[in-house]
């Protein structure tokens, strides 16, 4: 597919790291050919969009892999319009997952990006972001059960000393552009 064809949508979303994953309703990009790229582009490099033409970003198993999250962050800003959406799934640091790949740089927390929301930390996190849902997922099991239960009474708690007991699974969080620093 043709960039600039992508670029003039009125409606545009992007599937960033699709591999070979076709989200509908989402242009797929990625770094190599594959089955659902439709643009291929580096993540760790500028992304090639105009400023505020992006109403929502997915990023599905590809945050872990980026060596500079802040700059992909700060690009995401720069293309998506004001409110346009992010969805970010990865690994929980206590994850299984989270280690067994070797291609991931960064083991997240549920605090993770927080500091994307700050207006304290702006000057070298970025800004521009507004975190409005995260959510941490847990596996059927007794243990993940339990896990839940003093995940809900205290996530923190639950981080400082109970996650690699009671193993949880995947982050996810949503994150909307707010350029302004006020309601879109």
């Amino acid at each position: 597919m043709n960039y600039a064809i992508i670029n003039n949508e009125s409606s545009l979303k992007l599937n960033l790291g699709c591999g070979n994953t076709r989200r509908n309703g989402y242009y797929g990009v990625d770094r190599f050919p594959c089955a659902g790229a439709d643009l291929l582009c580096d993540l760790e490099r500028p992304l090639p969009f105009a400023e505020s033409s992006v109403d929502a970003f997915f990023l599905d198993n590809v945050i872990e892999h980026i060596q500079n999250i802040p700059a992909l962050m700060a690009e995401l800003v720069r293309c998506g319009k004001q409110g346009a959406r992010i969805y970010i799934a990865t690994p929980h640091f206590a994850s299984w997952s989270s280690w067994k790949d070797p291609t991931h740089l960064h083991h997240l927390s549920y605090y993770s990006f927080d500091h994307f929301d700050k207006n304290s930390v702006a000057h070298y996190m970025g800004g521009g972001l507004e975190i409005t849902n995260r959510r941490l997922s847990f596996g059927g099991s007794l243990l993940g059960l339990v896990g839940r239960l003093i995940f809900s009474l205290s996530p923190e708690s639950y981080e400082k000393h109970y996650c690699f007991v009671f193993r949880p699974s995947t982050l996810t969080f949503e994150l909307r552009v707010n350029k302004a620093g006020g309601q879109p």
